[in-house]
């Protein structure tokens, strides 16, 4: 069985488009797959898969914080029908984080760091990324291709080399060392948690707490398993990922809580390109090594009996 139930168009952060991904499901013979683009809703899209003998659904990834634990975190919400209501909310994000993003630049810019946001868009639209799409991962990105900001963010980290992923971290990160001086917060830039509660009390769903190994990162096994219940309790979470690069430990962890909270589980890539660059991503659909295709097929029927059959 194939099933890739996260990955991303030209829509949010890939150049395929839809059309093409469908292909591409069609042509690798895949079973089921669910379009999940950064708080973007595809309507047509699980009705035009459907046309090539794939099943799927109406699918999303939310951007979502948790204010109890200080927490940013990517939800993936699948449902027979996902209303206007909920779209608008979902919406809501994607006009904020344009406005974050020129916030975070205007900050940087007016302490010294040279970034020309018009530039830093030409960039990724040159890797298919469009401007909606982009996160302040992206700007330190952007930023460290110039030496002149590489030596300013040496300064302000007294004078310690650092890395594009450290320095995100460190100044721009909930919860990190500097967020609070450095980062600039936007209302709205993410679901609250409490509003997919609302999100799933108006529909058949599953919510899905995504690549909990990128989220908590692979040394926060701990931290996971401590809030988990909080999530579930809080946003009706019902699912957990395994994302196709979870390591042994993460998986191993992953189906323990799965038992222990009677939670579906959800599959895998969160696709964003052709090559393997990174810890976080993967091909499209590519298999996590330590799942079986035995207990991937009896995840999956679990979750299609008893939820898509209900809708």
């Amino acid at each position: 069985m194939k099933v890739d139930m996260h990955f991303h168009s030209n829509l949010s952060d890939w150049y395929l488009s839809k059309d093409e991904l469908i292909k591409r499901a069609y042509d690798q013979k895949l079973d089921f797959i669910a379009l999940t683009d950064h708080d973007r809703v595809s309507y047509w899209f699980a009705d035009e898969v459907s046309k090539y003998w794939i099943k799927s659904t109406n699918s999303v990834e939310i951007s979502s914080y948790n204010k109890k634990h200080n927490k940013s975190l990517h939800l993936t919400f699948y449902a027979k029908e996902i209303s206007k209501e909920i779209k608008d909310k979902i919406n809501e994000v994607i006009e904020a984080k344009v406005w974050l993003i020129k916030k975070q630049v205007d900050f940087f810019n007016q302490i010294w760091f040279q970034i020309d946001l018009e530039e830093m868009y030409k960039y990724y639209v040159s890797f298919w990324r469009k401007y909606e799409s982009l996160n302040k991962f992206d700007i330190v990105r952007f930023m460290f291709l110039n030496p002149n900001n590489v030596l300013l963010a040496q300064k302000i980290n007294d004078w310690n080399k650092i890395d594009v992923e450290g320095f995100y971290l460190k100044f721009l990160k909930r919860g990190w060392e500097k967020f609070d001086k450095y980062a600039v917060i936007i209302n709205d830039y993410e679901v609250p948690i409490e509003t997919c509660l609302d999100f799933v009390n108006k529909t058949s769903w599953v919510l899905s707490m995504a690549h909990p190994n990128v989220t908590f990162r692979k040394w926060w096994i701990e931290e996971f398993e401590r809030v988990l219940p909080y999530y579930i309790e809080n946003s009706w979470i019902n699912a957990i990922e395994i994302n196709a690069k979870a390591t042994k430990i993460w998986v191993e962890s992953i189906l323990k809580n799965k038992e222990k909270y009677w939670l579906y589980l959800t599959f895998w890539s969160d696709f964003h390109k052709d090559w393997l660059d990174d810890w976080k991503h993967w091909y499209f659909w590519e298999q996590n090594e330590f799942i079986s295709s035995e207990l991937l097929k009896e995840s999956f029927l679990e979750y299609e009996d008893k939820i898509i059959k209900k809708w």
